[in-house]
């Protein structure tokens, strides 16, 4: 009889000009580590008809010493930002970066782009798109909270329960291209953390003059040794004042030192600067310069042989 199961078969058949069943909506996918739970990202990815997008930024230049809680505590305030974590290659650390969507992860790569990361090692981070995400591990065994301290994420974490106010967000402007329209071409300026703070402005005072020598006079100065971060200052006489000497050097860009040797008869000084472009810019414009007090005309200036 038409319409009816077939005991041996189990197969339903429709009567003539009755209109076909729906077909059934197969369930999404779990997501992997919570069984029955679906991933709305792969769900909405699959019903677009396009694979996950890649949501990870791979990040390089971080120093040999770095700690997981450094890296994490720089990306935490970047908008989308979820996990963190750092592997090594031999002795290099790279860290991977997982954010939301692929927007945020293309901005927080243009933004940490050449980012000195390390004041005292001087070292810039440089940033690329993954070639995959970033895993995140749900837990390990029946314990939900237990993490694989052999790979430990570092994640965003849920801040809406805190007693404190998260410090305001300030977006860097869309950057422009060379034909007035947004796109990516031009990087988005720094992040400035302290934008929402004002800061009264302070006056700022122009140093005054480098008080000079009154006069100059010629001098030999053929031998002179290679150029080195100590003057030796010669041709003084007898009855130089030191303070009078160190009146001229001391307020010389770059000065550390002086020293006065005084012998039966004759009067040398070494001073010593920060560096050699100190002591060479002092050697120029010094050069032949007269101290009242010495009586000897101008004084030589020369690089001594024992500091080299």
């Amino acid at each position: 009889m038409a319409g009816t199961i077939h005991p041996f078969h189990q197969q339903w058949t429709p009567a003539p000009g009755a209109p076909a069943p729906a077909a059934a909506v197969p369930p999404p996918p779990p997501v992997p580590g919570v069984p029955g739970a679906p991933d709305a990202a792969a769900a909405a990815a699959a019903a677009a008809g396009r694979p996950d997008e890649v949501r990870t930024i791979f990040i390089t230049g971080l120093p040999t010493d770095v700690k997981e809680r450094e890296l994490h505590n720089l990306l935490r305030w970047l908008p989308g930002f979820e996990a963190s974590q750092i592997n090594f290659k031999g002795d290099q650390p790279m860290g991977f970066a997982l954010f939301s969507s692929a927007h945020h992860a293309i901005a927080a790569k243009a933004a940490l782009q050449d980012l000195v990361f390390d004041a005292e090692t001087k070292t810039a981070l440089h940033t690329e798109m993954a070639k995959k995400n970033l895993f995140v591990k749900r837990g390990v065994g029946n314990d939900a909270n237990a993490m694989d301290q052999s790979k430990r994420l570092r994640t965003g974490g849920d801040y809406t329960h805190s007693p404190y106010a998260a410090p305001p967000y300030h977006p860097p402007p869309p950057a422009v291209s060379m034909w007035g329209t947004p796109g990516y071409i031009a990087a988005p300026p720094p992040y400035n953390h302290y934008a929402a703070y004002s800061v009264p402005p302070v006056a700022m005072t122009s140093p005054s003059p480098v008080p000079g020598p009154t006069a100059y006079a010629p001098v030999q100065n053929t031998k002179d040794n290679p150029p080195c971060n100590t003057l030796f200052i010669g041709n003084l006489g007898e009855t130089v004042i030191e303070e009078e000497l160190r009146s001229l050097f001391s307020v010389q860009p770059g000065y550390k030192q002086m020293k006065v040797l005084r012998q039966d008869r004759n009067t040398v000084c070494f001073i010593e600067f920060e560096d050699v472009n100190a002591a060479s810019a002092v050697h120029h414009n010094l050069q032949g310069a007269v101290i009242p007090s010495s009586g000897r005309g101008g004084m030589r200036i020369q690089y001594p042989l024992f500091a080299q």
